[in-house]
């Protein structure tokens, strides 16, 4: 191998922790986001995700404004994050994916049970980090064939 090459495959390296070292603490906000969403802190849930963000949830889409108006008629009463992974496309983007259980209710009326999908984009904007889409999608239970 050339010194070359192996500058080369150093730079690949660090430029590959560096973005595990992002990934990570994008992580991190994320389990925040969560946290602060259970506690109802509109302020702190407002600067993980700012006023041009969508979420897309079972009952339909809501904007960070809508969901800071009905923030407390959602009760999040526990939650479990599991298997959470990021990718960058680019320095400025971290894609989160993960599988959530939440249990609580919104306007009395409880989540839908189950497993669901999470995907968190989030941004670098100046110099933090902000989430502007976050989609779940329920994971259903196979269905069986009925074949004759």
């Amino acid at each position: 191998m050339t010194q070359l090459d192996r500058r080369s495959k150093n730079k690949r390296k660090s430029k590959a922790n560096a973005a595990r070292i992002i990934i990570n603490s994008v992580i991190r906000l994320e389990k925040r986001v969560w946290k602060v969403a259970q506690l109802r802190d509109a302020d702190a849930f407002a600067e993980l995700v700012p006023a041009d963000a969508v979420m897309i949830f079972q009952s339909g889409i809501v904007s960070q404004p809508e969901y800071l108006a009905t923030m407390n008629q959602r009760t999040i009463s526990r939650y479990e994050l599991r298997n959470i992974r990021g990718y960058m496309p680019n320095a400025k983007t971290v894609i989160l994916h993960y599988e959530a259980l939440r249990l609580g209710q919104e306007a009395g009326k409880i989540f839908p049970k189950g497993t669901v999908i999470e995907s968190t984009t989030w941004i670098k904007r100046g110099r933090r980090w902000v989430a502007v889409l976050n989609q779940e999608t329920p994971i259903h239970a196979p269905r069986i064939s009925q074949t004759s």
